[in-house]
């Protein structure tokens, strides 16, 4: 007798459980079997210039591909694309995209109407003015399949022609509520509602579900949301300030937390393998002499990276300077070396800050499991982004957190139960730059004792991201 993880949530789950009440009292409940299944992983994000998509995408990959066959990927170079280099007209019929994909050098010449609608749009074109998506999933669907022939980059989203049980999405930042609407979001959205017009059972897997700190609350994306996931086999959230949003404003749908599939990465960063410089690590766009000699990672070094938030910062100076304030002041303070890491290519900035401050950068295209080593072996790491900082808590690596895009920074601190749960502007004054030093002498005099109790909790976390696994059936 097999019985749904959705509707034992819908009997028994109106109320938090643990996860080890779930896991050792009620999961063996849910599912007698266990076959493997034929997965179409969605949001497998490492094609992005960011440290956690690719590492978290790569994670939750492995521990899917333990009891199931993966048989297609969706990625996310076009989740988030920018819709004026998409082809769409609201009115033109199905024959037209046809058409217009047999011209030859059409791939150019798209990108010719791409660059004149942006200018006549004056780059307000995102979001309903020439996009297959929108809030009206039924409608995206038919006008993905009927704009197919004209996109071809899109074929992958196309679920039509995968032979697969299941969807495994990876939800580590999908859904962020805001107004406008996050095109991902959407996009996300629409694929979810296709599979389950398929039959199909639908993981929604390493969620995060908050407001933007920027915009409003978008109410109809939430609906929308919520009445799709509640018809979802299971959704797991990574953690408990998701738990608590969900429980607020998605009333039909009863998640489980269990901790980012980044975890599960425990005993990978902390093997016997050592990253000791910059040489052999280092990609060939920035090969330089210096990369021979200035990253050195056996004396004891901090490391700073940016913040999500950055992206609504439209004073890239006033950016700049906060950051050579902060680097300045980490190397008055510490006689120790300082690397700035550029986590993300929104963190781009930091080479400026490097130029100025005479600080080496760590780059964005920096193997990722040498990166989670070198941030795992760090002596601190001051950061407003969520992943990087899992890498370095692995090792141990104390933390200072900056605010971010959501209320991820917020809550990993909780995640990992910091004594104190606080979080500076990702922009600091030179006043809120002094209390970050306090903070940081504070942690780094903590020495081993903190970094035991770190690296020791995201032990046990690795342990129960693992847990993943036998919910997937």
């Amino acid at each position: 007798m097999k019985i749904s993880v959705y509707s034992w949530c819908q009997k028994f789950c109106f109320d938090k459980v643990s996860f080890n009440e779930f896991y050792l009292y009620k999961l063996p409940l849910l599912y007698i079997g266990g076959d493997s299944m034929k997965i179409v992983y969605i949001a497998d994000n490492r094609n992005r210039g960011n440290y956690g998509c690719r590492a978290t995408s790569t994670a939750l990959s492995q521990l899917v591909s333990e009891k199931h066959e993966i048989v297609g990927r969706i990625s996310g170079r076009y989740t988030n694309y920018e819709t004026g280099r998409l082809f769409f007209a609201k009115y033109l019929p199905s024959w037209v995209y046809g058409k217009l994909g047999n011209i030859p050098n059409w791939e150019y010449i798209k990108k010719v109407i791409y660059m004149w609608t942006r200018f006549r749009a004056k780059d307000k074109y995102l979001l309903g003015r020439y996009d297959y998506v929108s809030q009206d999933l039924d409608k995206s669907i038919s006008n993905l399949i009927k704009c197919l022939p004209a996109n071809p980059e899109l074929n992958e989203f196309d679920l039509r022609q995968y032979d697969f049980d299941a969807i495994v999405v990876n939800g580590e930042g999908s859904f962020i509520f805001s107004t406008p609407p996050r095109r991902e979001s959407l996009v996300i959205a629409m694929l979810i509602h296709w599979a389950q017009k398929m039959g199909k059972k639908v993981f929604f897997m390493n969620a995060m579900f908050s407001d933007c700190p920027f915009s409003e609350r978008n109410t109809k994306t939430i609906n929308i949301v919520d009445e799709i996931l509640a018809k979802s086999d299971l959704v797991v959230v990574r953690e408990n300030y998701s738990y608590e949003y969900v429980s607020n404003y998605l009333p039909h749908v009863h998640p489980v937390i269990i901790p980012d599939a980044l975890f599960s990465w425990y005993d990978l960063v902390n093997d016997e393998h050592q990253v000791l410089n910059g040489k052999y690590y280092m990609p060939q766009k920035n090969e330089s002499d210096e990369f021979y000699y200035s990253y050195d990672f056996i004396q004891p070094y901090i490391c700073i990276s940016g913040t999500s938030a950055r992206i609504n910062y439209s004073d890239i100076n006033e950016l700049i300077q906060s950051f050579c304030m902060l680097t300045l002041k980490v190397k008055n303070e510490f006689n120790l070396k300082v690397y700035l890491v550029q986590a993300c290519e929104g963190d781009d900035f930091l080479y400026d800050v490097g130029k100025i401050t005479n600080t080496p950068v760590i780059p964005l295209e920096t193997p990722i499991i040498a990166a989670a080593k070198i941030l795992a072996n760090a002596r601190l790491l001051i950061s407003g982004r969520y992943h990087p900082s899992i890498m370095a808590s692995l090792g141990g690596t104390p933390c200072i957190f900056m605010k971010s895009n959501s209320h991820k920074t917020l809550s990993l601190q909780q995640l990992l139960e910091y004594d104190k749960i606080y979080e500076y502007e990702s922009t600091p004054d030179e006043n809120e730059c002094n209390e970050i030093i306090v903070h940081a002498r504070s942690m780094y005099d903590s020495g081993e004792a903190l970094r035991n109790k770190i690296k020791n909790r995201c032990k046990a976390l690795s342990i129960e991201a693992r847990k993943m696994i036998d919910l997937i059936n």
